[in-house]
């Protein structure tokens, strides 16, 4: 696998590489040996960070981005009680196999944490993190494939998917809708497919399955199986050129219904792939869209454009975010004794509740850290698609 170095120009060069580590420079000075030692005080922080920069996935180094511009912005402001943050950053290529190697390759240089982006490296990577339990470890991965590794150090920086297709269940349900149709790619939502039925019947309602597979372009099929079922509204948990395709076909089918999709998709390019097709479409959310209004989310719009400008998205927001639960999580740590790998976690299970850079509130518990909803869905917002853009309608 390849470590990677941000090149830019001017300024941003300078801000943003000042926190990658180049190979061979990433020694064990800045980290905790162990979850018991502490870390010198002013020491550098070490993040490692396995990062999906090219393939198919690639979309999703937008979050490595994000984390790198909030610590370039950190950092050149005094760092985290007085310490400064870097990044050891290597490419996995969204694979299996890259998971595996880009772990152990991160891993050997002793971090203070790990980032692992992305479902198939985390998939990869288990094996390797289960060697070391003290090294924590944030995933960007579906909350249930978190808790499924049975890893106490994981912390889940996503959603849980099966819990937003419960918010879905719940939007449709309150309109009176009673037999819902469950579009789902099997990669991701097959723990939603299990768990849906028992979640309508609460509201009674029950549930369609449909299964969409990724790779589907034909989605008349689709579209005439959901007509036929009599649903009276869709529950989504796929791509977006399924969602945009789903939409258009059902409407071409004389028979538009209401739809929810999970939050991965709420995006421009969902819009833009599904046009007039979307119209009315809800989309729950956990992170705010970057044209947000709030203080935080304004902080992040203007230094992402000065420091990774193609990160301006929900994913750099992410990343962002990430950082700011970091930051805090080791202002806490501090301020309750030495700052430790195990102390670092313990602040982590603490910000649960709270409201930490542009969440307004951290969904985790002291128990369950494995999604960043921790499972609840009284912690995401409600967006609905009006005049070809979203808008907050609830939260």
């Amino acid at each position: 696998m390849k470590r990677l170095v941000t090149r830019r120009t001017g300024v941003v060069a300078a801000a943003l590489a000042a926190i990658v580590l180049l190979v061979g420079a990433c020694g064990n000075s800045t980290s905790a040996g162990g979850g018991g030692e502490a870390l010198a005080d002013a020491a550098p922080i070490t993040i490692g960070v396995s990062t999906v920069a090219t393939g198919p996935l690639a979309i999703n180094d937008q979050v490595t981005k994000g984390l790198g511009a909030y610590f370039a912005y950190r950092n050149a402001n005094g760092g985290i009680d007085g310490r400064k943050v870097e990044l050891d950053v290597v490419d996995s290529a969204g694979t299996v196999a890259g998971g595996t190697s880009s772990v152990r390759q991160l891993l050997a240089s002793k971090p203070f944490g790990l980032f692992v982006l992305s479902t198939a490296p985390f998939t990869g990577a288990q094996s390797v993190l289960k060697s070391d339990p003290t090294t924590p470890v944030f995933v960007l991965a579906n909350g249930s494939l978190v808790e499924a590794a049975g890893l106490p150090n994981a912390f889940g920086m996503f959603t849980d998917y099966t819990t937003e297709s419960f918010v879905g269940i719940k939007t449709l349900a309150d309109q009176g809708k009673k037999k819902i149709a469950l579009v789902y790619d099997p990669t991701i939502g097959e723990d939603a497919a299990k768990n849906a039925p028992a979640e309508a019947a609460k509201y009674g309602a029950e549930i369609v399955d449909v299964p969409l597979p990724a790779t589907t372009t034909n989605f008349a099929p689709i579209a005439q199986s959901i007509v036929a079922s009599g649903a009276d509204g869709i529950v989504f948990q796929v791509v977006a050129q399924s969602i945009a395709g789903t939409m258009k076909a059902v409407q071409n089918a004389g028979r538009p219904l209401p739809a929810v999709s999970y939050s991965g998709q709420l995006n421009a390019t969902t819009l833009e792939l599904g046009g007039a097709a979307l119209e009315g479409m809800y989309f729950s959310a956990l992170f705010p869209l970057v044209t947000d209004p709030s203080p935080a989310v304004q902080e992040f719009s203007r230094e992402i454009a000065k420091l990774a400008p193609d990160a301006a998205t929900v994913l750099g927001i992410l990343g962002w975010n990430t950082g700011a639960m970091i930051e805090q999580a080791v202002k806490d740590a501090d301020a309750a004794g030495p700052l430790t790998q195990e102390s670092f976690m313990t602040a982590l299970r603490g910000l649960g509740g709270k409201q930490v850079g542009v969440l307004e509130k951290v969904g985790w518990t002291q128990d369950v850290v494995t999604s960043i909803d921790a499972g609840k869905t009284d912690v995401f917002s409600l967006y609905q698609v009006r005049d070809g853009q979203f808008v907050k309608v609830g939260s």
